[in-house]
Order: structure tokens, then C-alpha cells, then sequence
């Protein structure tokens, strides 16, 4: 079969890239579907890190610095999950937020430093404005993001390759 043949459509019976033949169902074929799997894994891990990469930039530049109050702590796996609530002015409507650390800032009834977001106050993080750091998120988010699109891509097009154009 001539060469010219086989560029048009690789799928066609009898020709071979790389010493291997191209065919639907094949070890290209399926390798493309393994690296689709990969890439949908890696966007979906990017998106939640992006979720979090967007809402604590959004804290540290928009974020107003208070006040919140341990409410009640609970066990979580080795960690303890900690209920604060956001000591608002004006008497506002109470907002309540919660972190899961390691190990506890207070205990309950204690007063907390907190950085919150004035227009969802259950947006909230413990600390002061200096302590937020995304950059680990952002590196996430750079990471899943661009290397899962590769391999998703890389997929589509070796799927495709495999499938006769015509």
C-alpha cells in the first residue's frame, strides 16, 4: 500500500506508523482513551483548585480583617473541624464559617483574629490578610489545569487518528 495513502487516513488496513498498525480498538486507540480519562481527572482537580485559588485572592484583596468566635470544635479524621462565628458591626445577621486544621487556634468561646469577605461573610479564614497565601493553589491550578487539557487533547487526537476519515 503507498505511503501517500496511508497519510490520508492512517486507520486504513495494511498501513503502519512507527512499526505499528493503526487500526480502531487498537493499542493507540485505547492509549488515546486512557489519556482522556487522565485529562477530564486533572481539569476536574484543576476546577476545585481553582474554586479555592479565586475565593482567597478574593480575601486578600477584598477581605475585611475582624473578629470571629470559636463556637464548638469536632474530630475529623485526625484533624479537628472548627465552627467559628464572625462577630459582624452594625448588628448584622450572624455569620458562620468552618476550617478544618490540624490543630485547634482556640477552644470554644475564645476570640479569633479572621479575615472575611464583606459581601459573604461566611467566606471567612482565620488569620490576618499576611497569612493567606494561594500560591500553592495557583501552581494547582497551573499544573492540572494546562497539563490535564494536554492529555486530554492528546487523546482526542490519537482517537481520532485511529478512526478512518472517511
Amino acid at each position: 500500500m503507498s505511503t501517500d495513502r496511508c497519510l490520508i487516513s492512517p486507520a486504513i488496513e495494511g498501513c503502519f506508523e512507527g512499526g505499528f498498525p493503526v487500526r480502531p480498538g487498537g493499542a493507540i486507540d485505547l492509549l488515546g482513551i486512557f489519556f482522556i480519562f487522565l485529562g477530564t481527572c486533572g481539569l476536574l482537580i484543576q476546577l476545585n483548585s481553582f474554586w479555592v485559588y479565586r475565593r482567597l485572592r478574593k480575601l486578600e484583596r477584598d477581605g475585611v480583617e475582624g473578629e470571629a468566635t470559636v463556637r464548638r470544635s469536632e474530630p475529623a479524621g485526625g484533624q479537628v473541624r472548627l465552627h467559628f462565628q464572625v462577630c459582624l458591626p452594625d448588628a448584622e445577621p450572624v455569620a458562620e464559617f468552618e476550617e478544618v486544621m490540624l490543630e485547634p487556634v482556640g477552644s470554644p468561646g475564645d476570640v479569633v483574629p479572621v479575615i472575611y469577605d464583606p459581601e459573604k461573610p461566611t467566606r471567612a479564614r482565620t488569620g490576618a490578610r499576611k497569612d493567606i497565601d494561594y500560591r500553592g493553589e495557583r501552581l494547582t491550578v497551573f499544573l492540572m489545569g494546562y497539563g490535564g487539557l494536554t492529555l486530554f487533547v492528546a487523546g482526542i487526537v490519537m482517537v481520532a487518528l485511529s478512526r478512518p476519515f472517511f
